[in-house]
């Protein structure tokens, strides 16, 4: 391979035999890279589907999921009284408390809007 003279007969039949084995190798590879990727997207998607479940597990166990309305409710009289003055308090304002509130999840617009104390 090293210079350009032409091979001798007993070298074109090794050289047929190396090129047909290694034809039928790179089809094997070819063949087991195709399976591989296959397994691979499977394994990805399996992996997606155990991060889901287990960050919706999470969430249900968050502990802030067990903190009493009541209390979530005085925590909200709480933070309007300690950061707004009543004479700025602007009820209409949605970047404000307790409009605020209400963006965060669910359970909070409910007891935001449900709580007379916060308007």
């Amino acid at each position: 391979l090293r210079q350009n003279h032409p091979p001798l007969d007993v070298e074109l039949s090794a050289f047929r035999k190396v090129a047909e084995d290694t034809r039928a190798t790179l089809e094997d590879l070819d063949l087991k890279i195709v399976q591989a990727r296959e397994l691979l997207e499977n394994l990805l998607s399996a992996r997606q589907q155990a991060q889901s479940r287990f960050e919706d597990a999470k969430s249900i166990l968050h502990p802030m999921r067990s903190i009493p309305s009541e209390l979530l409710t005085e925590i909200f009289r709480y933070c309007i009284q300690t950061t707004y003055r009543v004479e700025d308090l602007d009820a209409l304002d949605p970047r404000g408390a307790p409009w605020l509130l209400t963006r965060v999840c669910h359970r909070w617009r409910d007891l935001a809007i449900g709580s007379s104390q916060l308007w």
